[in-house]
């Protein structure tokens, strides 16, 4: 811990600050599409999945519009410069540690509502279109946001303490003197991987006969893909976010027995702070709400620019 907010180590903070910014400039740019062209498409908001997605994109954009432009800030400066008295950076720091956990907590709860949603589409379709309303989901997404709100605010309300670190850019913390809170807190983290777990392989044993008794099936479904039928936009998702959280996680268990290489963990930070980008991405290939427009917007340009061309031969 250092109390200093001076970074320690020998990472190379403009450089690592200019690799957070890219991260944030096309994390931003690649949300913001996905997310105007899902306004666009209100029709799609009949879907309860389209709410589940939007979801995960204002998250991404909670995490590049606040917490990335913090961290890169801090890293590029060698230290953390939000605030001029300790107290004020002590509280800026905080701050940027709860955004971050918010963010993860409502990413992973967003992605346990989604895989049930799925399961259920996928085992109960009749019984899925007549419960799964557009209402029902926005429900579920609008709770999920407060509680995990409420719950990471509750240590300046007096139950427990913020502790915090700052190493060599990004800020972290942690929660101290209510044990009750902090088991809390991993129970209801657990609870939404336990939930993502078994919905996951209760889906995969009925996805092939899904695929075969409804490939007619009627309407766009994000799930009901052909490119990928036992992959899909869920399943790349896991992967994505596998692939980027996975080895911040490993890398803080193994933490707590062994020194990490700073380098080590910096590119793991680095890896953590992709999925904004990689999420937008495998939306926008994956979603035929998202999908159709861009291609219309690709042939206009493509016919444009052939226009053009032909004009001035």
């Amino acid at each position: 811990m250092d109390y200093n907010f001076t970074t320690t180590g020998n990472i190379n903070g403009p450089v690592l600050a200019a690799v957070f910014a890219v991260e944030a400039v096309v994390g931003f740019i690649a949300n913001i599409i996905v997310l105007s062209i899902t306004l666009h498409q209100r029709k799609s908001f009949k879907q309860p999945s389209t709410i589940f997605f939007t979801s995960l994109i204002l998250s991404n954009l909670l995490n590049v519009l606040v917490y990335l432009p913090m961290t890169t800030v801090a890293t590029g400066a060698e230290e953390w410069i939000l605030g001029s008295t300790f107290e004020q950076r002590r509280a800026t720091c905080v701050f940027a540690g709860i955004i971050s956990w918010i963010n993860v907590y409502v990413i992973t709860g967003v992605l346990a509502a989604i895989s049930f949603d799925k399961c259920l589409f996928i085992t109960k379709p009749y019984f899925y279109k007549r419960f799964m309303k557009p209402w029902v989901a926005l429900a579920i997404t609008v709770t999920l946001w407060i509680i995990v709100a409420l719950m990471f605010t509750l240590p300046s309300l007096g139950f427990g303490e913020y502790d915090y670190l700052f190493d060599y850019g990004p800020c972290y913390i942690a929660f101290r003197r209510n044990r009750g809170y902090v088991i809390f807190c991993i129970s209801l983290l657990l609870s939404f991987i336990i939930i993502i777990i078994i919905t996951s392989i209760w889906t995969f044993c009925f996805i092939r006969r899904f695929i075969r008794d409804h490939s007619a099936m009627e309407g766009d479904s994000v799930y009901n893909t052909q490119r990928l039928k036992l992959f899909g936009i869920f399943g790349s998702m896991l992967l994505a976010y596998g692939t980027c959280y996975g080895p911040v996680i490993i890398i803080g268990f193994i933490s707590f027995a062994i020194q990490i290489p700073e380098e080590l963990d910096a590119a793991t930070i680095v890896a953590f702070h992709a999925i904004p980008t990689m999420t937008a991405l495998i939306q926008s290939y994956f979603r035929p709400d998202i999908t159709k427009p861009l291609a219309s917007f690709k042939n206009a340009i493509c016919s444009k620019l052939n226009a053009a061309h032909s004009s001035s031969n």
